[in-house]
C-alpha cells in the first residue's frame, strides 16, 4: 500500500450546534501527511473531522478532497472511499478481527484486503485475525480500527 492519499482542504469551514463549534477553518493537508489536531475538550476537533466524510455538514465553507467538493454527490459513496477510525472504535463484537477489517471493502463491493499485511502495518501479529474484539485490549482494538480504515484503500 504505497498510496499517498488525497489532499484535504478546509475552506472557511464553520459549524454551530447552538454554540460555535468550528469557526472559519482554512487548512490544507497535503497527500500522505500525518496531522494531529490538538485542543481541549469541545474545541471542535471531532466535528471538523466528521465534516470530511459528511457525518456533520458545515454551516458555511466547504471541505475539498483532491479538489472536489465533499458536499457534492451522495454521502454514502463518499464514505466508502474514506477510512475513518471512530473514537469509540465501533468494532462489530460478533465478528472476528479479520471480518471487522474486511467489512468496509465488502460493503463497498471491493476485493478482500490482505488482512495479514494490514495487521502488520498496525503492529499486531497475524494470529490476531481470528480473535474476537472482546479478547483485545483497548489499544489493540484501536489498532484494528486503524487497520479497518486502511483496508478501504483508494481504488
Amino acid at each position: 500500500m504505497a498510496e499517498r492519499g488525497p489532499e484535504i482542504r478546509f475552506e472557511g469551514v464553520t459549524k454551530r450546534f447552538g454554540a460555535l463549534a468550528v469557526d472559519g477553518v482554512d487548512c490544507t493537508i497535503a497527500p500522505g501527511s500525518f496531522v494531529a489536531l490538538v485542543g481541549g475538550s469541545g474545541a471542535g476537533k471531532s466535528t471538523l473531522l466528521r465534516m470530511v466524510n459528511r457525518l456533520v455538514e458545515p454551516d458555511a465553507g466547504r471541505v475539498m478532497i483532491d479538489g472536489r467538493d465533499a458536499g457534492e454527490g451522495p454521502a454514502p459513496l463518499l464514505r466508502r472511499r474514506i477510512g475513518y477510525v471512530f473514537q469509540s472504535i465501533g468494532l462489530m463484537p460478533h465478528m472476528t478481527v479479520a471480518e471487522n477489517i474486511a467489512l468496509p471493502p465488502r460493503i463497498a463491493g471491493g476485493a478482500m484486503p490482505d488482512v495479514t499485511t494490514l495487521l502488520e502495518m498496525v503492529d499486531l501479529p497475524a494470529d490476531y485475525a481470528g480473535r474476537m474484539p472482546d479478547a483485545l485490549s483497548g489499544g489493540q482494538r484501536q489498532r484494528v480500527g486503524v487497520a479497518r480504515a486502511l483496508a478501504t484503500g483508494r481504488r
